[in-house]
């Protein structure tokens, strides 16, 4: 009898150390069949949450807006004067007529458009004559200063020269000058009228130069 009842303990035992088992294996694979959470990834291209910056550190601006060209903006509408904007004249009663002392030439420049115009800075100015060009060097002496012109109004470019006086030197018989304004490649004309310079073409410092652009005489 005892031994009956002990055979039977003993296979109830078993019995609850299989579903034990069984339990634990289903659980285990549970656990493994369950997906773990997927890892978070940042799109190509897009950037991830930036770290705090320092304390005290500025801020960025955007980049500053590219100038406007000159003559825009405040200045109405304004732009330079070109040759086809201008006529160019020998101004009245200028021009050395004998060679007693140092001459000069002065070129009057009118306005003939209908819009406002400016110039600032030196005129190209070429001397042609019988031994050719001579290009006139600018006088560093005054600091250049825009000119603005209504429709009609003048401008003032001055050439110094050196007479020829007779006594040894070489004379630069001008036929007319040739004037560039300032920021042009166009051209005007002008007939000379003083007394023929000095050929000073080929010096480092001549006698005759041209001066900048002036509002006025």
């Amino acid at each position: 009898m005892r031994t009956r009842q002990l055979s039977a303990a003993v296979g109830l035992v078993a019995a609850l150390g299989l579903t034990l088992t069984a339990c634990g294996s289903d659980a285990a694979n549970t656990a493994a069949a369950k997906p773990s959470a997927p890892a978070t990834t940042v799109p190509s291209g897009q950037a991830s949450a930036p770290a705090s910056a320092p304390a005290g550190a500025p801020e960025s601006s955007p980049a500053s807006a590219k100038a406007s060209p000159e003559g825009g903006g405040g200045g109405g509408g304004s732009r330079k004067c070109t040759a086809a904007d201008l006529k160019a004249a020998i101004a009245f009663g200028t021009g050395a007529q004998t060679p007693d002392g140092p001459g000069a030439e002065e070129i009057e420049l009118t306005n003939q458009s209908k819009s406002v115009c400016t110039m600032k800075g030196y005129p190209g100015v070429d001397l042609v004559g019988s031994k050719g060009t001579w290009n006139l060097t600018r006088f560093q002496g005054v600091q250049p200063e825009q000119v603005t012109l209504q429709p009609g109004g003048k401008a003032y470019v001055t050439i110094n020269y050196l007479p020829f006086a007779g006594d040894g030197g070489a004379e630069f018989k001008v036929q007319k000058i040739v004037l560039t304004p300032p920021d042009d490649t166009h051209q005007l004309t002008v007939e000379w009228s003083g007394a023929s310079p000095q050929d000073q073409s080929g010096a480092t410092h001549p006698g005759t130069y041209v001066r900048p652009v002036i509002a006025a005489r």
